[in-house]
């Protein structure tokens, strides 16, 4: 299915397949454990849940949410929660994405 990766090492979003499998998750954003943040009624964006505490980490924001760190993958939900394809087009995630400079230190302290 349709994904949406958001690269802020690259500053880019970019369009990917994925598997429907969860495992795949982890692989697509380089994670661990992940996190989900909604940002519509349908999509949601999953992030590396301990990305704030990785060295070296680039972040973004959408919609002027706070920052995420790492990388963001961008799926659907249907009305069970099961993962589709986005319901907002790749140009859209890609208007709304910023991506931004932030201080490190003040979450590894």
């Amino acid at each position: 299915m349709k994904a949406y990766l958001i690269d802020p090492f690259s500053e880019c979003v970019t369009e990917v397949d994925y598997s429907g499998n969860y495992k795949d998750i982890y692989k697509l954003i380089k994670a661990e454990l992940f996190d989900v943040v909604y940002i519509n009624d349908k999509d949601c964006i999953y992030v590396d849940d301990e990305g704030l505490y990785k060295n070296n980490q680039a972040f973004f924001m959408i919609d002027g949410s706070h920052p995420l760190a790492g990388y963001g993958l961008v799926l659907g939900t249907d009305d069970e929660g099961a993962s589709i394809s986005p319901e907002a087009s790749l140009q859209a995630i890609r208007d709304r994405v910023k991506f931004v400079e932030v201080d490190q230190r003040m979450f590894l302290e």
